[in-house]
């Protein structure tokens, strides 16, 4: 690792990496690896500044809002994993937790916090099963237990809550309420999400159209002057008084993840690629030598990569992972197996 943060200025944080790779063999393993890296990383860089590391440091995008409530689970428990060695070794990895937020449309996810709490009561009080939680998620992404009704409550009281604590039914599990009294790092009320900034936000690319009308979201990018305890104020809430002023804000993401590139075409793309100018620059951490966000993407099937990457993100560099190999049969990743069955696929 390098302490001196010499390596945020490398040329290869322009290259954007291609995970090409058929389905089922592990592009997200890859990348959440990856992005596990990262949170460690800025969090221990973080230590020894006034932000501590914190904010939102990954933005994982998907095109469609199934994919993205599908993989929300695998999210869960990798921060979920991080936040078990944070509160280990709070001293190297800081008081806040990690946390992660789905930041999605209405439809998907309530917006408000006074929507949330009014889809709570309706929840509770529902005699049919037909009526769904408002939680994403069906079960703890950490022990696989149940989640119900007694799993949800708005804190820290129901008139003026700032969050919606999750807690895993079985209060065996670490992330119950009993044993953990901020629950399930996963924040799903975008009220919250701006309020906290989770340092991993997955979201759906439409999402970004919010960018011009709300205000709020510039927090998202780093935009805030202050804090108290784990919320953040940014220039909207005027002279809220905050604990720790924080002048210089937070430091913008600074890994983007793209999945599931090849959906990303057409008249969606066009639209993706006119946002993708003002989110790289509200990425980008400006300095003597202005440092851009990382990009990576990942697909099973693609083609003219590099075109479709130069049109949408504006980078001529692809480097397409992982690399072709000697012979085709054998990437040393993936190797033809030509005695097993295979799978077969039903449609």
């Amino acid at each position: 690792m390098c302490r001196t943060g010499a390596g945020i200025e490398h040329t290869d944080r322009k290259t954007v990496e291609l995970i090409f790779f058929p389905t089922g063999g592990g592009k997200t393993e890859a990348y959440l690896g990856l992005i596990a890296f990262t949170l460690l990383l800025r969090r221990f860089r973080g230590m020894e500044r006034p932000d501590q590391g914190l904010g939102v440091a990954v933005l994982l995008r998907y095109t469609l809002r199934l994919l993205t409530l599908d993989q929300l689970g695998r999210a869960a428990t990798l921060i979920c994993a991080l936040e078990k060695i944070r509160q280990e070794d709070p001293k190297r990895l800081g008081g806040v937790r990690f946390s992660v937020g789905l930041w999605v449309g209405k439809s998907a996810t309530a917006n408000t916090l006074a929507e949330v709490g009014k889809k709570i009561v309706e929840y509770r009080n529902a005699t049919s099963k037909a009526l769904g939680s408002p939680f994403p998620l069906p079960n703890c992404p950490w022990c696989g237990a149940e989640l119900n009704r007694d799993s949800l409550v708005l804190g820290p009281t129901r008139t003026k809550p700032t969050g919606v604590l999750v807690g895993c039914t079985d209060f065996n599990c670490d992330f119950s309420a009993g044993k953990n009294p901020e629950g399930l790092p996963v924040l799903f009320v975008d009220e919250q999400v701006y309020r906290e900034l989770p340092c991993f936000v997955v979201a759906t690319v439409d999402k970004f159209a919010m960018l011009p009308w709300r205000g709020e979201t510039g927090m998202l990018f780093g935009r805030v002057h202050g804090r108290t305890g784990k919320m953040f104020y940014g220039p909207l809430d005027g002279s809220q008084k905050t604990e720790q002023a924080l002048p210089e804000g937070l430091r913008p993401p600074e890994l983007i993840v793209q999945d599931e590139l090849h959906l990303i075409a057409g008249p969606l793309g066009t639209m993706v690629g006119l946002y993708e100018t003002a989110i790289e620059a509200l990425c980008t951490r400006d300095g003597s030598h202005p440092v851009l966000p990382k990009v990576i993407a990942a697909t099973a099937t693609v083609r003219r990569a590099g075109r479709q990457i130069q049109a949408l993100f504006g980078r001529a560099d692809t480097a397409i992972f992982p690399p072709p190999g000697v012979s085709e049969s054998d990437s040393y990743f993936a190797g033809v197996d030509r005695e097993a069955p295979g799978r077969l696929y039903l449609g």
